[in-house]
């Protein structure tokens, strides 16, 4: 209670002042916290109470720390004083705290010289376990100033070019860990470029069971730099250059010894200079001679594009007997597939990694696919520990895989078989109780069999080839059997109007991003659990109104939000309440909520600038509308007022052609109401044809029908113009053969038989004269009078005739 009210005391006296530190009870250290972090302090306060344990100096303007700059603060546990331009240390600077397990220095500008680093400055610190000085301007190692720290347990220090752990290192007879490698902390870059033997030899003493040297791009390592480094049980050497054999050649001191991790991650050889270094990307039975023989549980080699894998490189005790992790993705394995079926022979394996690292875009979306062999079924016995299991085909060549079957995963958890050399894939066996499953990239040329995946929680189809069969995902039968997930990644895929459903009510999260779906495919108030569907990247323009509020009652009852970006909204006039919904509903994953739009006029804009001149757009909308309306009415009343007018002066007239138009009040004539067909209008020069080609075709044909031929059917005795004018008017429609002779007869019949047919339409017949053109004359030779009458579907040139015979001809004119 005491130390309660102390804080709050403290806390009012000191409020209102930005440079004034900050006090809490911290549970860790068992008292004070004072955390004085970026108040641009220049000096240490000394108005904090003396009893504080933990003091937080970081990020402020410390140049320089005097001699009993800590000494009232004997209780210190825990001191940070990282991110200051920190660059003078007094030989008594932290005089007095004995009790000290924790100094961090990292982030100053302390150099490898005694005016930063005085001999006795770190005399008092005899409890100290854990001391930072990453990212400082060392170029070597202040020896002189380690012998006190007796209890050293972690040492986290800067890295330098060529460094060398000199004599002072080897008091400290307690030290675990040294990291050298700042990277993942601080940033920046580690600047160790050579290791030597004498590098960690006073450290032969210490005991070190953790090393840690990452991304340091290290090109020289002599071989016996890990001699000294007996009791080493963790050693991280990754993303160097130095080489995968020559990384490899420096665990011979560890020869039957316990070690729990090697990693050597990204230390190929960056240029390839001869046939040595093309070896280099290669695990032989050589190579691997030392670390076959240590008893090591955790393996990684990732990303050292490793090309080929030798049997015996790994299949040896007691490296298959110990291990039980090994990664090797990321790199680019060819060779035998069978190599993968004597996996089970690491009976302690849990955790193996062979697959080849994705990102999105990386798989193909359209490639030829040509299978290498039949298709086939693939069983893999896999060890009975393991846990996690990824692999991509590494035969270097396409697969047609009908079915691949596991045994021994009643512990696995995690299956990741993301490629894009395995297609055709319609079934995997085994794997009923695996919660996590990727199967990205690879080709489902037939409906798959989801009864695999029964229990998964986790699954993973990015780019398999889910469009080939749209009517088959819509079917009930097809995502049904995932009856337990939760995460669904159906992304990529180009799917376009297919139905999700039904998916178990247990999903929570779908991808459905990078595909052309142009609305939300599923009933999102059918999935309870639903909180987040990722629709980026697709060919939404708009969502009609029952969609968005099915969204909003979602979000209300499960907190649904939605991923939008990378759709193009269309900012139209109709649309304008819905860019209104899209910035002020909370179901929207993205905070700013901008995303592109286009308007009525093709501009490209942004669903922002919408909404702030929403009322201007509002006003160009609705007078746009009312134009609209107001001529369109215009146009009515007018048309209205006209068309009563016409039809008040002439009412009967157009009463008979309303009751034409529905086929009612007038009977249309048909041939059956004449005693001939056709009338055949012809000179004296086309006799021949008419009698010759006409009449054999029309009237002595199977279906014949009944001509009036002027020479033939005109009683002796009676007038040429009567018979003519009688021909016409008992025929139901007249054929009039024109050529050269016709039109310029100098008896003038052929023009008064034109115009007796002429005078013969009504709209009782349609179509009443044909025209039948012979000869080189054209359509456009004929006179004005019948041109104007007789349409052109029927005037008939016997010369478009010749190619096809005159069958065609004869056919078209019946």
């Amino acid at each position: 209670m005491l130390r309660t009210l102390l804080v709050l005391l403290t806390f009012t006296v000191c409020q209102g002042n930005e440079h004034i530190c900050a006090l809490h009870f911290d549970m860790q250290y068992g008292g004070l916290f004072a955390d004085c972090t970026g108040r641009k302090i220049q000096h240490v306060p000394d108005y904090l109470p003396e009893n504080i344990t933990a003091l937080d100096m970081s990020e402020n303007d410390l140049k320089s720390l005097t001699n009993n700059t800590f000494y009232k603060f004997r209780k210190l546990i825990y001191l940070n004083i990282n991110m200051n331009p920190l660059s003078e240390l007094e030989p008594g600077a932290f005089r007095g705290l004995f009790s000290l397990t924790k100094l961090l220095l990292a982030r100053n500008k302390l150099r490898s010289d005694k005016v930063s680093f005085p001999e006795e400055v770190f005399r008092d610190l005899v409890s100290l376990q854990t001391l930072n000085l990453e990212k400082t301007e060392m170029k070597s190692y202040p020896d002189w100033v380690f012998p006190p720290l007796v209890k050293l347990h972690s040492l986290y220090i800067d890295s330098v070019p060529d460094p060398l752990f000199g004599p002072g290192f080897s008091n400290l007879t307690n030290l675990k860990v040294l990291q050298m490698d700042s990277r993942f902390i601080y940033g920046g870059k580690c600047s160790t470029e050579k290791l030597r033997n004498e590098t960690f030899q006073s450290l032969n003493e210490t005991k070190l069971e953790v090393l840690v040297l990452n991304h340091c791009g290290i090109k020289d390592c002599e071989p016996g730099v890990l001699e000294p480094l007996l009791f080493l049980k963790q050693l991280e050497l990754t993303h160097n250059r130095i080489g995968n054999h020559n990384a490899l050649r420096l665990l011979y001191p560890f020869v039957n010894l316990n070690m729990t991790r090697i990693w050597f991650n990204a230390t190929y050889k960056h240029k390839m200079h001869d046939e040595k270094d093309l070896v280099d990307k290669s695990l032989t039975k050589e190579s691997m001679r030392y670390l076959n023989k240590i008893c090591v549980t955790e393996v990684s080699l990732r990303s050292n594009q490793l090309y080929l894998v030798e049997y015996a490189a790994v299949y040896q005790d007691p490296f298959e007997r110990c291990l039980k992790v090994l990664d090797v993705s990321d790199n680019f394995f060819v060779g035998d597939f069978v190599v993968l079926f004597f996996l089970v022979r690491f009976s302690h394996l849990e955790y193996f990694n062979c697959s080849l690292q994705k990102i999105d875009g990386d798989f193909p979306r359209t490639q030829n696919y040509e299978t290498l062999g039949k298709s086939i079924s693939v069983t893999l016995t896999l060890p009975p520990k393991i846990r996690y299991f990824g692999l991509i085909d590494i035969s270097g060549g396409s697969h047609t895989i009908k079915e691949i079957v596991f045994q021994n995963t009643h512990n696995l958890e995690t299956v990741l078989l993301a490629s894009y050399l395995v297609h055709g894939l319609m079934h995997i066996g085994g794997l009923e109780n695996v919660s996590n499953v990727d199967l990205s990239g690879n080709k489902f040329d037939n409906v798959f069999d989801f009864h695999s995946f029964e229990n998964a929680t986790h699954l993973s189809l990015r780019n398999c080839k889910l469009q080939f069969a749209h009517k088959s995902f819509s079917e009930h039968s097809v995502f049904s059997p995932l009856k337990s997930i939760q995460y669904l990644d159906v992304s990529k895929n180009e799917l376009t109007d297919i139905s999700l459903r039904p998916i178990s009510n247990t999903i929570i999260h779908l991808n459905l991003s990078h595909n052309e779906f142009d609305t939300i495919p599923i009933e999102t108030i059918d999935y309870p659990r639903l909180i987040l569907i990722d629709m980026s990247f697709n060919l939404i323009g708009q969502l009609d109104k029952g969609t968005r509020s099915k969204l909003d009652l979602s979000f209300e009852k499960n907190n649904l939000k939605l991923i939008f970006k990378g759709n193009t909204f269309s900012c139209s006039c109709e649309n304008l309440d819905f860019i209104l919904w899209l910035v002020d509903t909370p179901v929207i994953y993205e905070t700013d909520k901008n995303f592109p739009c286009i308007l009525d006029n093709g501009t490209m804009t942004s669903t922002v600038d919408v909404v702030q001149h929403h009322e201007r757009l509002f006003r160009y909308c609705t007078g746009k509308l009312m134009l609209s309306i107001t001529v369109t009415l215009m146009v009515v009343m007018f048309t209205s007022i006209i068309a009563v007018y016409i039809v008040s002066n002439n009412p009967v007239r157009y009463r008979n052609a309303l009751l034409k138009l529905f086929g009612l009040g007038i009977q249309y004539l048909t041939a059956k109401d004449f005693d001939f067909t056709f009338f055949v209008a012809y000179c004296a020069a086309d006799v021949p044809f008419v009698y010759r080609k006409v009449r054999p075709e029309l009237e002595l044909c199977n279906q014949p029908v009944r001509l009036f031929l002027k020479d033939r059917d005109v009683l002796p005795g009676v007038p040429i113009a009567d018979g003519i004018i009688c021909g016409i008017t008992n025929s139901w429609k007249s054929v009039l053969v024109i050529s050269d002779d016709f039109l310029q007869d100098c008896s003038q019949w052929s023009q008064f038989t034109i115009d007796a047919a002429l005078y013969s339409v009504t709209d009782l017949i349609p179509n009443r004269i044909i025209v039948l053109l012979v000869g080189p004359l054209q359509v456009e030779d004929l006179p004005e009078r019948l041109l104007n009458v007789v349409e052109e579907k029927c005037i008939l040139r016997a010369e478009d005739y010749q190619d096809d015979g005159d069958r065609i001809l004869w056919k078209d004119l019946r």
